[in-house]
């Protein structure tokens, strides 16, 4: 029979909890994005098809100009989702922390629970959403046409001196690098207060 002591978790365990949930992975980066951009265009493709109708997926077809072989049908939707994880696999990769996200709440091993650095990850989210706009902008820029990105020319709206060419994806990139950053910052100040308040 187990005494009590047996069971209750000693500070090894507890520094190696805490070590486990301070490691942030380049690759689980790279997966979790992936994912989230791969099932995020492969559900928004299907709900087009299963909507249907005559002007179905007049928008999100337009991707076809920067995805050869995506179209808004079943094969395009599992040829989104595999775009989708790759271009979201190597923009995590590319963007993950290079430092920990998180850090102790209690030094000297207290009940542990995991705090977020807001500046990583307002950096982070505001570059992906950047690089994003940048890149779309840009490769629309560049195939030109009569009227190049006409619903990303919308924008203008929200970005003030936002506009489908060079400087039109850098002034857009700022405002997203700069609205990413808000965000972030807002997500771990929240979270960590919370934390802090069930702590208490």
């Amino acid at each position: 029979m187990a005494s009590q002591a047996d069971e209750t978790p000693g500070i090894e365990d507890k520094v190696k909890a805490a070590s486990v949930l301070l490691r942030i992975n380049a690759r689980a980066w790279g997966v979790a994005t992936g994912a989230v951009f791969g099932l995020g265009l492969c559900l928004a493709t299907l709900v087009l098809v299963w909507k249907g109708g005559s002007d179905m997926g007049q928008h999100l077809g337009r991707l076809r100009y920067v995805l050869p072989g995506y179209s808004v049908s079943y094969a395009g939707a599992a040829l989104g989702l595999v775009y989708g994880f790759f271009i979201g696999y190597g923009l995590g990769r590319l963007l993950s922390p290079r430092r920990e996200l998180s850090e102790e709440a209690a030094p000297d091993l207290g009940p542990i629970h995991v705090r977020l650095r807001g500046g990583a990850w307002g950096a982070t989210l505001g570059v992906l959403l950047a690089l994003a706009l940048f890149v779309t902008t840009n490769v629309l820029a560049l195939r030109g046409g009569e009227h190049p990105g006409v619903l990303l020319s919308e924008l203008h709206v929200y970005f003030p001196g936002y506009r489908v060419d060079f400087a039109g994806s850098l002034i857009g990139a700022a405002y997203l690098l700069a609205l990413g950053w808000l965000v972030g910052q807002t997500i771990a100040f929240v979270y960590n207060r919370s934390v802090a308040r069930a702590e208490a």
